[in-house]
C-alpha cells in the first residue's frame, strides 16, 4: 500500500514538473514575442519568397513615419517622384523631391528617396553633388552603426571605384537591417556583378518580396539572373509577367527581345527593338541589339545556336539565284529573291532586284512598298573597295538627313504612322518631321496632304488641351475608284489594309456592320496596349477610305464599332 502511494506521489510530481515546463516554455515564447526583434511577414508576390516567410526588421526605421501628416496631392506627387525614380528618369524625380523637401523638410521618407536617386545617377552637377552629401551625412548621424549607415557607407564606396568595400559594406547593412529594401536590391546588384548568381538570386527574390511586387529594378535584377544561369524558361515566364506591371520597362523589352532571338524569331525581335527606340531613341542598348540582331547566342554551356537571319536568307538566296539567271522575266521568282535578301537585312540587293520588277511592270501590286521597305532600312555598310572619300561623304549626307525634320513620306510614316510617342509635345513632333508640311486647322490640330498617285493622303495630327500628341485621323481617297465593285472590296481599301498590316501586325476584320442611317461600315482594328488603330470603309463609297489612331488613354472606355463614326469623319 506504502509502495502505490508513493508511485502516485511520483507521477504527480513529474506531471506538475511538465505542466510547469509547459508554461514556462508558453511564456518565454510571448515574452519573445513581445519583446525581441520584430519580424515581417511577406506576402505571396510571383518569383518572391514563398507566402508567410518571417523577416526580421532588426534597425530598419519605419521610413513611412509622418507620411499621414502631409497633404494628399503632397502624398500623390511623392509617389509620382518613387514611380519615376525606379523607371530611370532620376532628373524628374530629383526636381520633385526637391521641392518636396523644400515645404517638409523632417520627411524622412522624402529625404531618403532623394538620395537613393541621387545615388543612381552617373553624373551629377555640383549643387546635386551637394546635396547628395547633405543628405548622407544627416542620414549617417541620425542612424549611426545601423544598416541604414552602412548602406550609405557602400554606395559612396561604389561611387569611389570600391566595388569590394561597397559588398562587404552592403552585407553588413542586410545583417543589421534585413527588411531594408533597398540594401537587398543594392546587395543583389552588387552579388550580380560580381557573379555571385545563388547569393544574387536569394537577395532578388527577398527584394521582390519586400517591394511587395512594386518596383520594377528587383525584376530586372531576377531576369538577368535567370538569363545569365541559362535559365530562359524561367527567365521568359519573369519577363512576361513583369511587363504585365510594368509595360514600358525598357530592361525587361531588351530581355524579350533576347529571349525572342534565341527562339529564332529575328522578326519579332526587329520589331521589339524598333517599338524601344520609337519610345526612347537615345536608348544605347537597344540600337545595339539591333545592330546585332542574330549574332546573339543564348547563355549557358552547350546552348543551342540558331541560324542568323542572314544565315536563313543565304540558303534561299542560294537556290533563287540560279533560277532567276535562268528565267530573269519570271518577276514573282525576281520578287521572292529580293524578299530574300531584305529578310538578311542585304537592302542594297533586294532593292536592285525590286527595281528591276519595277522596270519590267510597273504595275507590279506592291512593288513601290517593296522598294520604300528597302530604302527605309539602314543599308550595308561600304566596302573599303569604295574608298575613304565616298565613305566620308556617305556618312556626311546621314548625319545631315539625321539631324533634320523629314520632309518626305516613305513606307514607315504613311497612313499616319508618325514615330513619335503619344504624348510628345509640338516641338518634339516637329523635330522630326517638317513643320512646313502641316497647316493648321484648329487649335493643337494640323494638317497635311500629299497625293501619291492615284490616291491623295490627308492626315491630320490632334494635340489635347496640354499640347500632348494623341491622335492621328487618316483619309485616303482614290481618284480612280470606280462606282460597281460587284460586292468585294474596292482595291483601295483592300490594298491599305495590307499595308498597315505590314507596319502594325495582323489586324482583325470586323466585316460589314449596319449601323443605321444606311451607314455600313466594313472595317479593321489593331489594338496594343497603348495603341488603337481602326481601318474603315463606308460601304457604297468606293473612292475613300478612312482611319484613326488613337492614344488608348484618350479613348473613352467601352466603345463599339458604330461609336468610331464620329471619329472617322471628324476630319
Amino acid at each position: 500500500m506504502s509502495r502505490s502511494s508513493a508511485s502516485a506521489r511520483k507521477a504527480a510530481y513529474w506531471f506538475l514538473a511538465v505542466c510547469c515546463g509547459a508554461l514556462l516554455a508558453l511564456g518565454g515564447f510571448r515574452l519573445y514575442d513581445e519583446f525581441g526583434p520584430t519580424r515581417v511577414s511577406v506576402e505571396a508576390v510571383p518569383f518572391g519568397l514563398p507566402a508567410g516567410t518571417s523577416v526580421v526588421r532588426g534597425d530598419t526605421p519605419d521610413f513611412d513615419a509622418g507620411l499621414s501628416s502631409l497633404p494628399v496631392q503632397t502624398q500623390a506627387e511623392l509617389r509620382r517622384a518613387v514611380e519615376l525614380s525606379r523607371s530611370g528618369n532620376y532628373q524628374a524625380a530629383v526636381e520633385i523631391f526637391e521641392a518636396i523637401v523644400m515645404i517638409y523638410p523632417d520627411v524622412l521618407k522624402v529625404q531618403w528617396e532623394e538620395l537613393n536617386t541621387l545615388f543612381e545617377m552617373d553624373s551629377l552637377s555640383d549643387r546635386d553633388e551637394f546635396r547628395m552629401k547633405q543628405f548622407a551625412d544627416m542620414l549617417q548621424n541620425r542612424f549611426l552603426n545601423t544598416g541604414v549607415a552602412r548602406y550609405i557607407e557602400s554606395r559612396l564606396a561604389y561611387r569611389m571605384s570600391n566595388p569590394t568595400l561597397a559588398q562587404q559594406l552592403a552585407q553588413v547593412a542586410v545583417e543589421k537591417a534585413p527588411a531594408l529594401y533597398d540594401a537587398r536590391l543594392w546587395l543583389a546588384r552588387l552579388l550580380l556583378q560580381e557573379g555571385r548568381l545563388a547569393q544574387a538570386s536569394v537577395e532578388g527574390r527577398t527584394a521582390i518580396s519586400l517591394s511587395v511586387g512594386a518596383d520594377p529594378r528587383a525584376y530586372e535584377i531576377m531576369a538577368k539572373l535567370y538569363h545569365d544561369q541559362g535559365l530562359l524558361d524561367s527567365c521568359s515566364a519573369l519577363v512576361e509577367y513583369a511587363l504585365t506591371q510594368f509595360p514600358v520597362d525598357m530592361e525587361l523589352h531588351l530581355l524579350q527581345g533576347y529571349l525572342a532571338e534565341y527562339r529564332g524569331h529575328f522578326d519579332a525581335a526587329d520589331k521589339i527593338y524598333q517599338r524601344m527606340l520609337a519610345f526612347n531613341p537615345d536608348f544605347r542598348k537597344a540600337s545595339e541589339a539591333q545592330a546585332t540582331l542574330g549574332e546573339k547566342s543564348p547563355p549557358g554551356a552547350g546552348a543551342s545556336v540558331n541560324l542568323t537571319p542572314r544565315d536563313r536568307a543565304q540558303m534561299a538566296v542560294d537556290i533563287l539565284m540560279p533560277l532567276v539567271d535562268r528565267y530573269p522575266e519570271n518577276l514573282p521568282l525576281r520578287e521572292a529573291l529580293g524578299l530574300a535578301y531584305l529578310k538578311g537585312r542585304e537592302f542594297d540587293r533586294a532593292r536592285i532586284q525590286f527595281q528591276e520588277i519595277l522596270k519590267a511592270d510597273p504595275e507590279y501590286p506592291d512593288i513601290r512598298l517593296r522598294i520604300q521597305e528597302a530604302n527605309v532600312t539602314k543599308p550595308a555598310p561600304v566596302s573599303a573597295a569604295d574608298g575613304l572619300a565616298a565613305n566620308l561623304n556617305r556618312a556626311l549626307d546621314s548625319i545631315k538627313g539625321a539631324n533634320l525634320p523629314t520632309k518626305e513620306h516613305d513606307f514607315t510614316t504613311m497612313l499616319g504612322h508618325y514615330l513619335v510617342r503619344y504624348g510628345a509635345t509640338p516641338g518634339e513632333f516637329f523635330k522630326k518631321y517638317a513643320i512646313g508640311n502641316f497647316r493648321p486647322i484648329r487649335t493643337n490640330v494640323w494638317q497635311e496632304s500629299f497625293y501619291e498617285a492615284p490616291y491623295k493622303h490627308t492626315y491630320t495630327i490632334v494635340f489635347d488641351s496640354l499640347n500632348h500628341f494623341r491622335e492621328v485621323h487618316v483619309v485616303v481617297f482614290d481618284s480612280s475608284a470606280k462606282s460597281n465593285h460587284m460586292g468585294m472590296a474596292p482595291e483601295v481599301f483592300t490594298r491599305l489594309l495590307k499595308q498597315n498590316s505590314r507596319i502594325s501586325g495582323i489586324g482583325s476584320s470586323t466585316g460589314e456592320t449596319d449601323c443605321g442611317d444606311s451607314t455600313v461600315l466594313d472595317a479593321a482594328v489593331w489594338e496594343t496596349q497603348d495603341n488603337f488603330e481602326i481601318l474603315a470603309r463606308v460601304v457604297g463609297k468606293p473612292a475613300e477610305v478612312r482611319m484613326v489612331r488613337f492614344d488608348k488613354t484618350a479613348l473613352p472606355p467601352g466603345l463599339k464599332l458604330c461609336d468610331y463614326i464620329p471619329y472617322l469623319k471628324e476630319f
